[in-house]
């Protein structure tokens, strides 16, 4: 797998979910903001395979029931954060808060910027402040790479500069702002995990879902591949369970007030991205081009060393074996190379 040039490249095993390196979480009661999302209904699976109580709220504009399992310990509250009347209802009891309920993607931002406001901006603060009056333990923000922009160097620690480069973007950092000047000013315990580049089932089927799902839609069905751009541009691809677990980490060892940076801590350009699809797949698809689309960064890979010191985050898949997980989970008739 093309791979940067990075000091630390991570490499390691296949690692299943732990129920000893999550003991605090074990048995405790979670709120779960778009838990039936892409991100939000792995995190739940995970929480509910711990044997955490958990309550999802979602509105299900991206979201969907399928994909939660059935369970005595789920607790399903069908709203919109920014709408719903009693969010201090929800927290009653609740331990930890994972905060992922967004609208995602930078072209979309671009054409519902006001929806991507109210949902990011004002359904975070409302959350906040309900958690001002509760006696939660942690609430982790779904911060985003987005809000770097154009990078200076790579890989980009967190401190490196921010400026976003679409309403996404801003509604991300602005979200993130306000929960750390939560911590600071109500003693909210809230911690932000920044993600770069995620992939992994479910995996969601609109045009703005993530390079990898439309790379693998178009494969199975048989269209040619589209690059927005020269190809080069180079992202930091992480797998979903990877991201939960660090979700997990952040929870128990996270301090308030801090963020970390989760990636991979490899890199790979679309073109290449492009290229081990189709070698993985075995399927002759044509690669197109077409103009660069505005709000989308060159460059973005993480330097993931803070939150391997801090909470012990390391990446279990590297991007080859992600890939061939979810090609195999999801088209059973086909066979990767």
């Amino acid at each position: 797998m093309p791979s940067g040039s990075f000091p630390y490249t991570v490499r390691g095993p296949l690692r299943p979910l732990n129920r000893t390196n999550h003991s605090a979480l074990a048995g405790s009661t979670c709120l779960v903001t778009g838990g039936c999302g892409f991100i939000g209904s792995n995190l739940t699976r995970s929480l509910l395979d711990l044997g955490a109580r958990v309550t999802v709220i979602d509105n299900l504009a991206t979201g969907r029931l399928e994909h939660l399992p059935s369970s005595d310990a789920l607790t399903l509250v069908q709203a919109d954060i920014a709408e719903y009347p009693n969010l201090e209802s929800l927290l009653s009891g609740v331990a930890y808060v994972f905060h992922l309920a967004a609208q995602v993607g930078n072209v979309k931002s671009m054409q519902h910027t006001e929806s991507d406001a109210r949902t990011n901006v004002l359904g975070a603060v409302r959350l906040y402040q309900a958690c001002r009056r509760s006696a939660i333990r942690k609430l982790v923000y779904a911060s985003s790479s987005a809000i770097f922009g154009e990078a200076e160097t790579i890989p980009i620690a967190e401190n490196h500069p921010q400026r976003p480069a679409s309403f996404y973007a801003l509604s991300k950092q602005t979200a993130e702002q306000y929960a750390l000047l939560a911590q600071t000013l109500w003693g909210v315990p809230a911690v932000c995990t920044r993600f770069f580049n995620v992939y992994g089932t479910p995996m969601e089927k609109s045009e703005y879902s993530g390079v990898i799902n439309i790379f693998m839609e178009a494969l199975a069905q048989g269209r040619p591949l589209i690059i927005y751009g020269d190809g080069d541009q180079i992202r930091d691809f992480v797998y979903v369970k990877d991201i939960v677990q660090a979700l997990l980490l952040a929870a128990e060892k996270g301090g308030p007030g801090s963020v970390y940076n989760i990636g991979s801590g490899s890199t790979c350009s679309i073109r290449e991205l492009a290229g081990i699809l189709l070698e993985l797949t075995a399927i002759p698809s044509e690669i197109r081009y077409a103009p660069f689309r505005a709000g989308e960064v060159l460059r973005s890979a993480a330097d993931i060393r803070v939150a391997q010191e801090k909470l012990g985050y390391q990446p279990g898949y590297s991007l080859s074996d992600g890939l061939r997980e979810i090609w195999a989970s999801t088209n059973a008739d086909r066979t990767p190379v």
